[in-house]
Formats: C-alpha cells, sequence, structure tokens
C-alpha cells in the first residue's frame, strides 16, 4: 500500500459513501479499504470520516483533502495518458461541447478530418444551447460562440466569426413593409433565441461607422437557432440569424436579406475553442485543439453557408470593401 493508492481509495469512499462500495469498486477487500483510510488519517494526524453503523460523511479536512485529492489524482493520470500517448497516439473518447448556433455545414468537416488523421480518437458531441460548463458538464473542449469568461482556470483560443444577418420571408416583407433602417424596425414582428441566448439590445452599425441601438421585443422565442430560422421562414417576423444557417435561404429567395446598409456589431458572432487550463493535457484533447486552429487557420470559413452560395457582404470591413 503507498499513499497514491490509498488516496484513491479515499476517494472512492467519499463518492461512494461507503466502506463496502468502494472495496466492491476497486475489487479489494474491506480490511484493505479500512487500512488505506486508517493509514492516511495517521499520516496526517487527522480524522477525515466520520462514521457509524449506518451513516458515513467526511469532516470538514475531509473535504478539503477530497478537492486536492482530485485534482492531483487528475494531474497524475493525465500525465500517464500524455507519456502514454506519446509513444502510441491519442486515443480514447473525446467529450466535445458545440454552440448549437454554429452550422452542422462548418462542424461535420472539421470532425471528419480529425477522426481521419487519428482513427483512434472517438468523438461524443454535444449541442449546446447554452455556454457550455466545461467543469460541472464533464466536457473535454468546447466550441462555442460568445464566450465570456467566467473562470480564470479556461483557455480561450479565438477562431474567427459567424456574421448574422437580420431576414425575413418575402410574404412577411409584403403584408408588413420592408424597413430600410434601424428606426424603421419597432412596431415590426421580431423572432429570437430566449434572452440570456443572446444580447438583450441589438447593435446595428451603418457605412460611416455609426452604431444604432435598437431593442427588438420578440413575439416568438425558442431555444433553438434551427427554429428561429422555421418561424422566420414561416413568415412569422424578422429574424438575425447565423449567415451558414441561412446562406442557402438567402440565395434561393426564401428569405431576404434586409438593412443591406448595415451590419450587426455583436459579440455573439465570434468563435472560440475553450478548454480547461491544464499542465499535462491528454493528447487526445490537444489534438483535436490543435487541428482546429489548423482547420480554421488554413481559412476554413466559420461564416458560409454552401460553396455555390451567393457571397453575401456580412462585416464592417466587407461592407467597406476591405478584406477581413
Amino acid at each position: 500500500m503507498n499513499q497514491i493508492q490509498a488516496m484513491r481509495v479515499f476517494v472512492g469512499v467519499a463518492e461512494t459513501r461507503s466502506f463496502r462500495r468502494a472495496a466492491r469498486q476497486f475489487e479489494v477487500s474491506n480490511a484493505f479499504v479500512t487500512r488505506c483510510i486508517a493509514m492516511l488519517e495517521s499520516h496526517l494526524n487527522t480524522r477525515l470520516i466520520n462514521r457509524t453503523t449506518r451513516n458515513l460523511s467526511l469532516t470538514d479536512a475531509g473535504l478539503r483533502y477530497l478537492e486536492g485529492c482530485r485534482s492531483m489524482l487528475e494531474e497524475l493520470d493525465q500525465l500517464d495518458a500524455t507519456v502514454a500517448s506519446a509513444e502510441h497516439g491519442p486515443s480514447g473518447t473525446l467529450r466535445v461541447a458545440v454552440s448549437a448556433a454554429l452550422s452542422p455545414l462548418r462542424v461535420t468537416p472539421l470532425i471528419d478530418g480529425f477522426r481521419r488523421r487519428y482513427p483512434s480518437v472517438k468523438i461524443r458531441l454535444t449541442l449546446a444551447e447554452h455556454q457550455a460548463d466545461l467543469a460541472s458538464d464533464n466536457y473535454d473542449v468546447a466550441i462555442v460562440t460568445a464566450f465570456r469568461a467566467q473562470n480564470a482556470a479556461l483557455v480561450e483560443h479565438p477562431l474567427g466569426v459567424h456574421a448574422l444577418v437580420p431576414c425575413a420571408s418575402p410574404d412577411y416583407l409584403a403584408q408588413h413593409g420592408e424597413p430600410h433602417a434601424p428606426c424603421e424596425l419597432p412596431g415590426h414582428a421580431f423572432v429570437s433565441l430566449p434572452a440570456g441566448q443572446h444580447e438583450p439590445a441589438w447593435r446595428l452599425m451603418d457605412r460611416n461607422s455609426r452604431v444604432h441601438e435598437v431593442s427588438l421585443p420578440p413575439v416568438y422565442t425558442v431555444n433553438s437557432v434551427p427554429m428561429v430560422r422555421l418561424a422566420a421562414l414561416a413568415g412569422m417576423g424578422i429574424a438575425i440569424l447565423p449567415l451558414p444557417f441561412v446562406a442557402d435561404d438567402l440565395a434561393v429567395g426564401e428569405l431576404k436579406r434586409i438593412m443591406e446598409d448595415y451590419v450587426i456589431d455583436a459579440p455573439d458572432a465570434k468563435v472560440s475553442i475553450v478548454y480547461p487550463e491544464r499542465q499535462f493535457l491528454p493528447a487526445k484533447t490537444r489534438s483535436f485543439i490543435d487541428h482546429t486552429l489548423e482547420h480554421f487557420d488554413s481559412g476554413e470559413p466559420v461564416d458560409r453557408g454552401h460553396a455555390s452560395t451567393r457571397r453575401i457582404p456580412a462585416t464592417l470591413h466587407e461592407l467597406h470593401g476591405v478584406p477581413s
């Protein structure tokens, strides 16, 4: 028995709330688990666990020790995995969260390219309507829009932007008129994501770089970008949507872009890859981060639809004819 082994057993006891269940988990005897806990308590000269015949709970010292054990054992396991992967290549299951505001047309080629490059890594991808919590949701890495740092232990690398465009169906515009300036927007029906999934007020920038801020109370909200698109197609109102989701609709005339002299100036457009800051990242995570940065640095867009789609100016630089 060594201290690291005893720490693993202690974590098992704390998580299962049972000596007997921890013994089954590690395939050891109950007596061995008891000796591990006794060794740690003797070494630390403090009680870690309060136990009765029917109940088990951690002392204050036990709670602090549990947090430290988890952190240290995770770093140790990651170091082992990093060294092992250097010999055998990345492997295992990578848990990836992707913002639901990103088009599958942009995400699928990224994942396909990574799998071709690292076939021993399996991908478990989750579409997240809200900003993913990498710690509590147990993700290894996330590709997100509108990232706002709430945790200093997270690392962010910007990947680019996905442009937001105001649009509506031709039928809606025929019935209600087409707005050409922000001051004409109030009074129109607006369909959107719920509050908290976008900025409370929209900022529209004109050709002279003047910003016009306008609040658009929605008549219909739904926590899904594809559902907002369907609402716009059905003629329920004006929507502000990521260009990749509506590029084909705009190209064939099922939706019409409005106020083409303005661009949406919003932090929601920023796309980033985010991951926990750790000294030893598992090789599967590091490989995915590097592949993603290479993928978008090579010119793969995050703000275009199908290649056949007419290019639509979506940023201020493009409106002025300046390369972005």
